[in-house]
């Protein structure tokens, strides 16, 4: 008898993962058509006045905008926008700061050839679990810029050149597969004696099709531009990026992005991220026949954790290496002490839900599944590996709770982590 339930249970998990497999791929034949159309109408098909200073420019006007940012990120060639899991996102793909569950801060400075140093610096918040909030600044400076008046050999006298843009990141998800955000932008450039601002946005979606599939669909630099003071203006081409995420199996993520650039042609970019151990991340991409790298440590540190990125690329123009370092803070508070007594019902929920069990649990607390299917972590955070998948109604054994994430016992005895969301805690 057992065995003709074990083979039932078998045929039904065969059906799901074959129905789940197949509304994938539908859905993602739907969503490249619409995207076809949304290029070739939208990009292709510009306003002939931006075009032209697209075209004239060549996509220099903004070029800093469009460099990358975060080690782990560019770790992967920049195939990060149906990821957006870190603080990065806020210009990956605003949408995905929604992801993040605590406040979190990361920072990166690189030295690039040609004398410049690039800077990067953003910080998350969620907001009473309304939406999600995030300042950012990315800073591009070059200095000991050679000054000529005339065609001489010594340079007369030199000068430097600061660019800098501040982004104020916003983020809400309807429901739990779909996000999106936006960012505004202002911008400064100031070269030698003569000041240039201006003011841009971004908007973006992010969309879980299941639990391994993810899509990102991003607008960048939308209406920016230059107005420098000597009163020319100068138009920041926009940016059209689609993306596309796919958990190939626990611990192994590939991901890919195409970009679009007024003026320019189209770019493919492709990143593979796997955990061979769980703190130790290992990515891997490819742009423009040039292959980056990059390593991660993730160290917790109490409640809080600390995560350290190195990213490895190439520099197109030098042929240098370009070696990226950025570090992740991410902070939590220490959870609330509760005094109750562990078999006295906490809320009207629980007592539902106990009822509902008709069984009293005294000295061992549990928690019992909503969502239809819930990943479970390996730590309390979405940077963490998937360790496996629980179902609705479920019902474990709870240990602890630090701020959004709760840990639970699974079956076979091993532990794991779940957002309190898509939990009831008896």
């Amino acid at each position: 008898m057992d065995d003709d339930n074990e083979f039932k249970n078998f045929v039904e998990d065969v059906k799901m993962q074959h129905s789940t497999f197949n509304f994938e791929y539908k859905y993602i034949f739907v969503v490249l058509l619409s995207i076809s159309f949304f290029f070739t109408g939208s990009v292709f098909a510009q306003n002939p006045k931006v075009d032209a200073i697209n075209k004239n420019s060549n996509g220099q006007p903004g070029a800093f905008l469009r460099m990358g940012v975060g080690a782990r990120a560019l770790g992967l060639s920049g195939a990060f926008s149906a990821i957006a899991d870190d603080p990065s996102a806020a210009f990956w793909n605003p949408a995905g700061i929604d992801q993040i569950s605590n406040f979190q801060f990361e920072f990166m400075n690189v030295d690039l050839p040609f004398d410049r140093t690039f800077n990067f610096a953003s910080s998350v918040l969620p907001v009473g679990g309304f939406m999600t909030v995030g300042l950012s600044w990315i800073g591009l400076r070059i200095n000991d810029i050679e000054g000529r008046s005339a065609n001489t050999v010594e340079p007369e006298y030199f000068f430097g050149n600061s660019q800098n843009a501040f982004f104020f990141s916003l983020s809400r998800s309807i429901g739990r597969s779909f996000s999106f955000g936006g960012n505004v932008k202002f911008i400064q450039n100031n070269l030698d004696t003569d000041t240039a601002t201006g003011l841009g946005f971004d908007a973006g979606i992010l969309l879980h099709v299941s639990d391994r599939l993810s899509l990102a669909l991003l607008a960048q630099d939308i209406g920016t531009d230059y107005r420098w003071k000597s009163g020319l203006t100068e138009g920041v081409p926009m940016t059209f990026r689609f993306g596309t995420a796919y958990d190939l199996a626990d611990g192994f993520t590939l991901s890919a992005d195409v970009n679009k650039t007024g003026g320019l042609d189209p770019s493919f970019h492709f990143g593979l991220e796997f955990r061979p151990i769980d703190a130790f991340p290992v990515r891997v991409g490819y742009f423009d026949k040039q292959i980056s790298g990059g390593l991660g440590v993730h160290m917790p540190l109490s409640n809080h954790s600390l995560e350290l990125n190195y990213g490895y690329t190439n520099d197109h123009i030098l042929n240098d290496d370009i070696h990226r370092v950025s570090l992740t803070f991410s902070f939590s508070p220490s959870p609330k002490k509760s005094y109750a007594k562990p078999d006295r019902p906490y809320s009207a929920t629980r007592k539902t839900v106990r009822k509902k069990n008709k069984k009293s649990y005294k000295g061992t607390r549990y928690v019992v599944v909503k969502a239809t299917v819930l990943n479970v972590r390996s730590g309390p955070g979405t940077n963490f590996r998937k360790a496996g998948k629980i179902k609705k109604n479920q019902r474990l054994e709870f240990i602890k709770k630090e701020y959004n994430w709760v840990k639970v016992k699974l079956r076979n005895g091993a532990f794991g982590w779940v957002h309190y969301k898509y939990v009831d805690i008896l």
